[in-house]
């Protein structure tokens, strides 16, 4: 079974106004061929397929509203499943659509498209109808979770298919700064309170970021990506991982609070992904280093025949680590029966 989501916009309403028919949708559409009804029946006439379910996306506008309620209406009683939200914010306002209502809008589609997988439906999305904006967001939100979108083109009136594509996306200033990704979804956080955070940070977080009323939170394309980057981290089946004694001492030893952030390294290590995008070789080692960027936290280790994580030291202090490499950290120093298997 399949799912189609449909963002809505107002070219229902504007059609039905020209030959005199706002005030009658459902007589408008049951006469009407699809493809001049509006943008959202003239897209679904060249996709909808017997069984599908269809959800449709309106903004936080009267406008919106009515329309969506229109087209779930004519389409129930055509015999297809219904379900209608609305997406929190997305209104005529310029500043609360280009942060709060964009950034809205990327939240409905991924928490839909994680709702329908889990009910194991066939995800599309049918970004014709709405804003603009709310076109590349759906196309962005596609492409990250491997969804295809569909659309009308202007010019050509013909549907345009944008399928998922084979680019892997590069997730690693995420994953090595997750802690602050984590943080900041968490809540609304003061402007002057993230500016601190980011103080030691990479200036590119930044390009992640707006500014909102004296807070700071994540940019719409921001959200894109921390939801993809947690989805490919829950999706994938951990690989096991093995820590020699000596890293157990070092986990054993670290504070409270250092411990935590190391068995969350661990854990994002045990994601094939985040592990290829995001580590590196090093000099005084035939160790890969996990992760990459500049941290405290540093992984020691290597993959064995059988592709298992094998975790010779763990660091929580520079130096540590650059002392560590300075005598030279190579596998045939930890045995293998010096390891043993770590569960998160």
């Amino acid at each position: 079974m399949r799912t189609i989501i449909v963002t809505v916009g107002t070219s229902l309403l504007n059609n039905a106004e020209r030959v005199g028919k706002e005030d009658d949708l459902q007589t408008y559409l049951r006469f009407t061929e699809p493809e001049k009804a509006s943008a959202e029946t003239n897209s679904l006439s060249r996709l909808l397929q017997e069984g599908d379910r269809i959800v449709f996306l309106h903004s936080q506008t009267e406008e919106g509203k009515r329309a969506a309620e229109a087209l779930a209406t004519f389409y129930k009683n055509n015999g297809y499943p219904i379900d209608l939200r609305e997406v929190t914010d997305l209104q005529y306002r310029e500043s609360r659509f280009k942060m709060r209502g964009l950034r809205s809008l990327v939240a409905t589609l991924v928490e839909l498209i994680r709702e329908e997988r889990d009910a194991g439906r066939q995800v599309l999305v049918n970004a014709t109808g709405g804003f603009k904006a709310e076109i590349a967001y759906a196309t962005l939100v596609g492409l990250l979770f491997d969804v295809p979108v569909y659309y009308i083109h202007e010019a050509f009136k013909e549907i345009i298919e944008l399928p998922p594509t084979p680019i892997s996306w590069d997730f690693s200033l995420i994953d090595t700064y997750v802690d602050f990704f984590d943080w900041i979804s968490a809540d609304l956080r003061p402007t002057a309170e993230v500016d601190r955070r980011l103080r030691p940070l990479p200036d590119e977080i930044r390009l992640l970021l707006v500014e909102e009323e004296g807070y700071t939170l994540l940019s719409p394309t921001g959200e894109a990506f921390y939801e993809a980057y947690r989805a490919r981290v829950e999706a994938e089946r951990p690989t096991p991982i093995y820590l020699h004694r000596r890293a157990v001492r070092a986990l054993d030893s670290a504070e409270p609070s250092v411990r935590q952030v190391l068995h969350e390294r661990l854990k994002r290590l045990q994601v094939a992904e985040m592990r290829k995008q995001n580590s590196h070789s090093v000099h005084g080692s035939d160790c890969l280093v996990y992760p990459s960027g500049n941290v405290a936290e540093r992984i020691l280790y290597y993959l064995d025949e059988r592709g298992n994580v094998r975790v010779c030291e763990v660091f929580w202090t520079h130096t540590d680590y650059e002392n560590a490499l300075a005598e030279g950290v190579y596998r045939i120093h930890y045995p293998r029966e010096q390891f043993e298997e770590w569960y998160p």
